[in-house]
């Protein structure tokens, strides 16, 4: 009787505040949903795109342009598009070739990339990275290398030797590195902008690139020093991983990269030019974690983990990012945390 009449003027107040608590959780609520739409409106009206950034590549800083380019390219529109090749078209690389997605000003990147492909990609693989990584760099600064001198939507060169037979297969495929390289480095000495470009990446179609996580890594290095970083392996590079070269080396690599070619030793042309250019130059593969010959998820395996133990850091590449989609998914996820910078 007595524990009654203690706690009987305390139950008014425990209902006051029960009211209160419930009031306040539907307030949180509200707020927390409002916010949520106003999440999706805002991704509505601006998607996250292709070029929702350009990185200024000549900085130490990756910092984002203050200057808008002319069009904006909506890369998660076209993401649920049934047929993957309407992620890029022929009027987009038209509007892409007069500079349209880039924005204006003096400076076009101090990196330019070099693309290993083959003409049964161009509507698959080669389309897709246009519409996701290609179109945030300039069109001076990309290089789809193949066995095409054109193409209605890739910047393609055809850079294998004239007597190879066509259609060009695996085997014949592995000078394209060897022949790309001298390519793209007399375009670049020719260029008007040429001498701006300090770095070449070098990568498959199927390769998954961060533009910014490479500027970041490069910025560590004076590139008129002779450097060659990618993903080492037995004194070479891991297939598919990529790797990019500075200005200090490849200007050495004009007197004898056309003749650099797959040896029987070799597995694969990541192998067989690196090693050809050390031979050369004693210049060895540089080895980063950020450089990846495996898709994000299989670092998480005991393979993976075995050798990434501390993980791949700020990644710049994953090898085998295919089917389109997952590259797209990738994608989407990495312009959804560069906008959030």
């Amino acid at each position: 009787m007595m524990a009654n009449n203690l706690t009987s003027p305390l139950i008014p107040l425990l209902a006051l505040m029960k009211g209160q608590n419930q009031r306040r959780f539907m307030i949180i609520s509200m707020g927390a949903t409002i916010i949520t739409i106003a999440v999706f409106i805002y991704l509505g009206k601006y998607p996250l795109t292709g070029n929702s950034y350009v990185h200024q590549q000549n900085s130490s800083r990756t910092t984002v342009s203050q200057q808008l380019p002319k069009r904006v390219f909506n890369t998660f529109a076209r993401h649920y598009t049934k047929n993957i090749s309407d992620c890029w078209t022929d009027e987009d690389y038209n509007y892409w070739k007069q500079g349209d997605f880039y924005p204006p000003g003096p400076l076009h990147g101090n990196i330019a990339y070099m693309i290993l492909t083959g003409d049964k990609h161009l509507r698959s693989r080669c389309d897709v990275m246009m519409c996701t990584f290609g179109v945030t760099i300039h069109p001076s600064r990309l290089f789809f290398v193949g066995e095409s001198s054109s193409d209605s939507r890739i910047p393609i060169y055809d850079v294998v030797a004239p007597e190879t037979p066509r259609p060009v297969d695996t085997t014949w495929s592995h000078q394209k590195v060897s022949r790309g390289l001298a390519m793209v480095i007399d375009k670049l000495n020719k260029s008007a902008d040429g001498a701006e470009v300090q770095w070449i990446m070098v990568l498959d179609d199927d390769t998954f690139i961060s533009p910014p996580n490479l500027v970041l890594l490069v910025a560590e290095y004076n590139p008129q020093e002779s450097f060659m970083i990618g993903q080492e392996c037995a004194g070479a590079f891991c297939g598919g991983a990529g790797y990019v070269i500075s200005r200090g080396l490849f200007e050495r690599l004009p007197p004898f990269i056309l003749s650099c070619y797959r040896t029987p030793v070799d597995g694969y042309s990541d192998q067989a030019v690196p090693r050809c250019i050390t031979i050369k130059t004693n210049v060895r593969p540089l080895d980063r974690k950020e450089f990846n010959s495996q898709p994000p998820d299989h670092f998480t395996s005991r393979d993976g983990l075995q050798v990434r133990p501390q993980g791949y850091g700020r990644g710049v590449t994953f090898h085998y990012m295919k089917p389109a989609e997952r590259y797209l998914s990738l994608w989407r996820l990495h312009q959804a945390y560069y906008r959030s910078r």
